[in-house]
Order: structure tokens, then sequence, then C-alpha cells
């Protein structure tokens, strides 16, 4: 049960930021997670993770500009990093690198006041919104088998660490880790088949491209029998060919399909696809804010909206658009999260704190030791995240890790 308080409790929680530290995990050479954590007087500190895999540089000389603005200050709420910036919500939108650095920010801040106020960040979330608290402490997830599968970029290999043995991109070793996925416990999976494929395209209909994917999503299908296979295409289509997809996946059966050409960017081409279709189309796993997800939900673009911690708002903006959008329509919101245990982890506390009706993405067997990096470890059972007991996040970065593969820095 929450503990019995009141608002002015709440308004009397408050951290000084004081300190400001930076952290790198090298997973291998396709994947770095990079992560801050903030500290104030009182030794309460918090944590954020800000990987750039997916970006064009690092984040965190743009997060220690946006953090020095709030050293000596009271800081009663995560939003105060955008209100002590001065940024504008249409600003944050359309800047990737700040949308992840105020992302990051806010979760840290929001881990150290859940600890300031002695309650875990899902609990210290529905309080500060006027919810009722949850009996549950466990979170359910798909598994995203792509990062498992991805070749070394020097090497051109992959030996993969859980499985023990050489994988490729072939569909023999969809289907080899998508069974050993599926016999782990998962019932949904995920795959990312399309490597070949970027639009334009030499000639109209199906690419000729997509056939080796078809071929991966195939030999999944058959390896996992009554589970459901859901299909990211990372906007590697244009809306001709997207069309000529989208009845090839149907076919198969597909749980949805994901962004065959991007949501934010092309929304009016896409809103077209999803009339056609009777999978649903999800999405829009870049978007930053509940007002640009509202949009997309109820502008028809999209059936599910995709917010990732990183890059959304963080862990309170993830639960209002979580809430907002389930309160309208069940099955619209599923947290995108291909990261480390930090962010799953942050994800898991949003996910939880608005009642999900889809489960969260979980980027799962790209090294044997994911669940040290943090502490206590990481608890998947099954298919379910469960919330570790300590205030907060309830979970922290181990140092070990990061001195074993990573390093620390201050900007």
């Amino acid at each position: 049960m929450l503990k019995k308080t009141n608002l002015l409790f709440m308004n009397d929680v408050w951290i000084n930021i004081n300190a400001l530290e930076f952290n790198s995990i090298g997973v291998n050479s396709n994947t770095e997670w990079t992560h801050l954590k903030i500290s104030d007087n009182s030794n309460i500190f918090g944590e954020g993770e800000i990987t750039h895999t997916q970006l064009s540089r690092n984040v965190s000389p743009i997060v220690a500009k946006l953090a020095n603005n709030l050293r000596g200050k009271k800081v009663f709420s995560d939003y105060d990093v955008i209100t002590e910036n001065n940024l504008s919500i249409e600003t944050i939108e359309s800047d990737q690198l700040l949308a992840t650095a105020v992302s990051g920010l806010r979760c840290a801040i929001t881990d150290a006041l859940s600890k300031q106020s002695k309650l875990k960040m899902y609990e210290y979330i529905l309080y500060k919104f006027g919810e009722k608290n949850i009996s549950s402490n466990k979170v359910q997830l798909y598994a995203n088998i792509n990062r498992s599968l991805l070749l070394d970029k020097k090497t051109k290999k992959n030996f993969n660490p859980v499985l023990q043995e050489m994988l490729d991109r072939s569909p023999e070793s969809f289907s080899k880790m998508a069974k050993f996925v599926n016999d782990q416990g998962f019932k949904t999976l995920k795959c990312a088949p399309f490597d070949e494929c970027k639009s334009p395209f030499n000639a109209p209909g199906l690419p000729k491209e997509a056939l080796i994917g078809l071929s991966r999503i195939s030999s999944v299908i058959e390896s996992i029998g009554d589970s459901t296979l859901l299909v990211d295409c990372h906007s590697r289509f244009d809306n001709e060919s997207a069309f000529d997809l989208l009845s090839e996946l149907t076919d198969r059966g597909v749980g949805w399909y994901e962004e065959p050409i991007d949501p934010i960017e092309y929304s009016s081409d896409l809103r077209k696809i999803k009339e056609k279709s009777t999978i649903p189309i999800a999405g829009a796993e870049h978007g930053y804010g509940l007002s640009l997800f509202e949009k997309l939900i109820a502008n028809d673009i999209l059936d599910v909206v995709m917010p990732d911690i990183k890059f959304c708002g963080g862990p309170i903006e993830a639960f209002l658009i979580g809430k907002t959008l389930e309160s309208k329509k069940e099955k619209s919101v599923s947290m995108h999260c291909p990261s480390g245990p930090l962010s799953l982890l942050a994800s898991a506390h949003s996910t939880l704190a608005f009642n999900n009706t889809l489960p969260l993405e979980h980027a799962v067997y790209e090294i044997d030791w994911r669940k040290e990096v943090l502490f206590p470890n990481e608890n998947i059972i099954g298919d379910m995240l469960v919330i570790p007991d300590g205030y907060g996040l309830g979970a922290q970065i181990d140092p070990l890790i990061v001195h074993k593969h990573g390093e620390f820095w201050t900007e």
C-alpha cells in the first residue's frame, strides 16, 4: 500500500543537484549503454539512460548544460528541466539529441525524488497524480530477438554468448533464436528482418530485397507455434512498397506492422496504409511528449504508439502518455525499449503505473552478463520483469561492471 501522506508532503520533497557523472558500458561492437547520475547534498542520487546508439553523437554535453542550470536550486519536479532551461515542447520535439538529454535527466530526477519520498518510482508517480496504488510488482515483456542476431561490425560474424554458437542473419538463425526465446517463456516476440531494404527501390511492386526478410519471418512463425510475432520495419519502405508488404504480412498472421514508413514525418501516408490494414500499425519510437502521441492516435495514424523512455520525456511523461491514451483506447500503448537494463526498469515502472494492456519490449540475449549491470540484478522470470524492492528505481548501475566493461567521466 502507498504510505498515507498528503500533497503538502509531496510539495516539500525536493533535491539540490550538486554532482553529475556519466558512465558507459561497452556491450559489443554494435552496442554501448550510456547513463547519467545526479547526486544531492544528502547522498540521494538518481540515474537515467542516455544511450546514443541510434543518434549522431554523444548526449552527455547537452545533459551537463541542462543540469548546470538546475544547480543551486530546489528541484521539486522532473519538469523543472524544461522550465528552468526555458525550453518549449516544440523545440524538444524537433531535436532528438535534446529530447534524449531532457528524457534522461527527467528520469534521474524522478528516481531521486522517489527515493527522497521513500517510495518506489511507480508508487511516486501514482501518488503524484492522485492515482490508487496497485498490488502487482511485475510487468509483462515481449522479446525483441533482433539485437541477439546482429553481426559484429568488424568481423561480420556473431558468436552468440547465450546460445554459445555462431549465428547469422539467415532464416535458420532467426528460427533458432526464436525457438530458444519461446522456450524460455516469451509468448510474444519481435524481429526486424528487412536489413537489405532501403527505399527508393528500382522497380515497382514488392521489392526483391524484401524476400529474404519474408523468409526470416516465415521461419520464425514456423518455430514458435501459437505465439505471436511482431514485425519492425525500421522505416525502410516507401508508400507503394509498404502496401505491397502489408498483404504479405497479413497472409503470415503477424501481430503488428511497425513503422514501414516514419509515422511522424510521413503521417498522412501511413494513415492510408492503416486504413487498408487489418493488422495493428505501431510506431513512433522517436517521438517526444504526450501531445505528439495523442495526435498520432487521434488522427488515426497509428493503432499502437511506442514511447521510448530515452526519447519520450522520461518515466512521468511515459506514464502520462500511457494513462491518457489507454483510458480512451485499450491496447494503444506499448513502450519501446531496445536498450539497457536501466531503461527497461524505468520503462517497467511507467508501464506498471499506467496499468498496461500490452507488453513492454525487451531486447533479449544480446550478452550473457546483462542482468549483472544492475545491483540488485535485473530479475526476469519467464516473460515477467520483477520490480525490485528498493525506493526509486530500486536498482542502480553497478560500478564494478562499469570498471570492467566501460568508463566513468564528467563534463
